[in-house]
């Protein structure tokens, strides 16, 4: 199975692994070009089963989450403070079936777009 990679660049950011755990990540959002931490963003581990696209036998990967994960599976805080409040939730299991797929955002919390 392919892991996500330590850094990723991704939407004119870098990410920059701080944490992994069993069931969650948190990455640094990190701008290059004015070298300063945008935000903090907290995700459950999620696996993209094998699968052939165009022809090509894609490996089972861990997935980095998209825009319209978040809220879902995903979070971006501002501190890391409260990145780490969430992460533990997650890896505690702390977090209801209704939490984990609420669209709802905590006012800590911001959408990417």
């Amino acid at each position: 199975m392919q892991l996500l990679e330590p850094k990723i660049r991704k939407n004119g950011f870098d990410y920059r692994l701080i944490k992994k755990g069993e069931k969650a990540y948190i990455y640094e959002q990190w701008d290059d070009e004015f070298e300063f931490t945008v935000a903090y963003e907290v995700f459950k581990i999620k696996i993209e089963k094998e699968k052939l696209v165009f022809g090509d036998l894609m490996p089972e990967r861990e997935v980095f989450p998209g825009n319209e994960d978040f809220g879902k599976w995903a979070w971006t805080y501002r501190t890391l403070e409260k990145a780490e409040q969430r992460y533990e939730h997650i890896e505690r299991g702390l977090l209801s079936d209704e939490e984990q797929e609420s669209e709802d955002i905590d006012e800590d919390t911001e959408l990417l777009t």
